[in-house]
């Protein structure tokens, strides 16, 4: 069980960890925190980004992970990649206007929920 300056030291980085690259996955995030710093509790980074993201300090689209404050940045590419690939979504998931459910889930994400 780690200890609350544990949790603290591991949200710290977490965080400093998401000020420098805007958009991770947890794979990424676990790999940069064991080559910064082994000793922090890793096996509780889940729980930490869980709580992160409950006071809406960390904000989640699928499984990446970013800051707030580049919640309308991550919006904005992820609505550019459908736009050029509508087409392609549409043909491939077989399903007209999937593209515009994707842009339609992403204009309602609100860094916590989808389709708000």
């Amino acid at each position: 069980m780690p200890t609350p300056l544990d949790e603290t030291k591991l949200e710290r980085a977490i965080l400093a960890l998401l000020a420098d690259r805007r958009e991770l996955y947890p794979s990424q995030i676990i790999g940069a925190l064991r080559r910064h710093d082994a000793g922090l509790p890793l096996h509780h980074a889940r729980a930490v980004l869980e709580r992160l993201i409950a006071e809406r300090r960390v904000a989640r689209l699928w499984h990446r992970y970013l800051l707030p404050r580049d919640v309308e940045e991550v919006r904005a590419t992820w609505l550019a990649m459908i736009d050029r690939q509508a087409a392609r979504l549409d043909a491939d998931l077989a399903t007209t206007g999937a593209a515009d459910e994707a842009r339609a889930l992403l204009t309602g994400w609100d860094g916590w929920q989808l389709g708000r």
